[in-house]
């Protein structure tokens, strides 16, 4: 900016914390609407119109002249890996393949469990006598099926959403926001951006502080 008094670095910074708090919420809600979708896709557009504001601010012409087009490389990469991260998300199990398979699960041991009693008591009628309760053997197959079925279903639902934060290996936007903060702390600017210490948004040049070189 020639300006030099780092306004569009502000105003940029605000465009883009709100489209990152955007994106979290997008991922991490359980019912997206389009509503949601619609709020990402707006932020993606502020930013590019901000940046084609600041190309006669900065003194060239054109957008790709003086390292301009990096930064729309960089918001074209921002939307494709958003796109990504979306088709993830979206890509659900239909509620009627889930509820098929959670009731599947916990109804089919108490079918199975007469055959497998009788193939136990069957095998080993000869070398055990009769119980009242038949074969021990059948009731730990019972058990052990319901419990490897269950994990795996557990699992599977698991995997299937990594956005929610609710488990031990899903992604916690609550580190992954002041690790965006602690990028700003690196690089050619990285010794002023640490001696101003933290600010609230992530990038440390703020309106009214001249950027140093």
């Amino acid at each position: 900016d020639q300006s030099g008094d780092g306004r569009f670095v502000a105003d940029a910074d605000g465009i883009l914390q709100k489209l990152l708090d955007d994106i979290i919420h997008y991922m991490s809600c359980e019912r997206r609407t389009a509503e949601t979708g619609h709020c990402v896709y707006d932020g993606f557009t502020a930013l590019a119109e901000k940046m084609r504001e600041f190309v006669p601010k900065s003194g060239y012409s054109k957008p790709g002249e003086g390292g301009l087009s990096r930064m729309q490389l960089y918001l074209r990469d921002m939307i494709n890996d958003f796109e990504q991260m979306r088709a993830v998300r979206d890509s659900e199990t239909p509620i009627g393949l889930r509820l098929f398979c959670f009731s599947l699960i916990h109804i089919s041991p108490i079918l199975l469990a007469p055959y497998w009693n009788h193939f136990c008591d069957k095998q080993w009628n000869s070398e055990m006598p009769t119980q009242l309760y038949g074969c021990e053997s059948g009731y730990f197959v019972g058990i052990f099926y319901v419990l490897i079925v269950l994990s795996l279903y557990r699992v599977q639902s698991e995997l299937e959403d990594p956005f929610d934060g609710s488990g031990a290996d899903d992604i916690q936007w609550d580190l992954w926001r002041p690790q965006l903060a602690q990028m700003s702390t690196y690089g050619a600017d990285g010794p002023a951006s640490r001696a101003r210490g933290p600010t609230p948004s992530g990038y440390q040049l703020q309106a009214g502080v001249k950027e140093t070189s």
